[in-house]
């Protein structure tokens, strides 16, 4: 058993470690497309003046930040803080044409993570337990974190948020989750986890928008239902009404 458990344990460090090594090559691959891109729109003549531009760029990223893949994070921060290539020595032109590559590859996509729960509360407070659990869910939204919260169908809810960073996305949402749950739990309801938190698709999303649509669409049609049967009846009572003074 503990030579199993030895060999999960150096498998799993050395499937990190792949992970560590190919996450590295692709930013540096990155860097090396941007920067040769840059070198052919600028017209360079020779491999002498590539290196040149990595020297004066990547390089000097690297070496003034020891840290790993710190090139590709300093070009990744311009892309939103241009400033950033002021402490290149290079020429407004090319800096000009850097950035332009720069924000073409990478500026940031935003995702939306979405995790959908379950709330209900069968105790005296009942409704408004979980109305006031959803507000509670919905008090850790800001400007910059826009949290949102749709009803699925009872008792299903749905809670969302849209961001360019996908870490910061997951952390939103489950702490609306645990906001929420302790809540309607202090109110004795029931809390229950349908989908944990993850980056959903354009095509989920659309998906989603549709259920929420068409969920309004039946909200309409059954007030009006409701507004259909309150009319019959008053128009009944003053049937009755006319009869009995005959």
């Amino acid at each position: 058993k503990q030579w199993y458990q030895r060999r999960v344990a150096i498998t799993a460090g050395v499937q990190e470690d792949i992970k560590r090594c190919e996450e590295k090559y692709s930013k540096a691959k990155t860097v090396n497309q941007i920067l040769r891109h840059v070198g052919e729109l600028l017209d360079y003549e020779d491999d002498k003046m590539l290196e040149e531009l990595y020297k004066k760029t990547a390089w000097c990223f690297d070496k003034k930040y020891p840290t790993s893949g710190k090139s590709h994070e300093m070009f990744k921060e311009a892309a939103q803080k241009p400033e950033v290539l002021d402490e290149l020595d290079i020429d407004d032109h090319t800096k000009e044409v850097l950035l332009k590559n720069i924000k073409r590859r990478l500026t940031p996509q935003a995702v939306k993570v979405r995790a959908d729960v379950e709330v209900l509360c069968y105790a005296y407070e009942g409704i408004d337990a979980v109305k006031a659990a959803l507000r509670a869910g919905l008090k850790l939204a800001t400007e910059e974190v826009p949290l949102k919260i749709n009803l699925i169908a009872p008792p299903i809810y749905v809670i969302s948020v849209t961001l360019f960073n996908e870490e910061k996305g997951v952390e939103a949402v489950r702490a609306s989750m645990e906001a929420i749950k302790n809540s309607i739990e202090a109110s004795k309801g029931t809390f229950n986890v349908k989908l944990d938190p993850k980056v959903v698709t354009e095509r989920e999303d659309q998906k989603l928008q549709e259920e929420l649509e068409q969920r309004e669409r039946d909200m309409m049609e059954k007030d009006g239902d409701e507004d259909s049967e309150d009319e019959e009846s008053e128009d009944d009572e003053e049937e009755e009404s006319d009869e009995n003074e005959v």
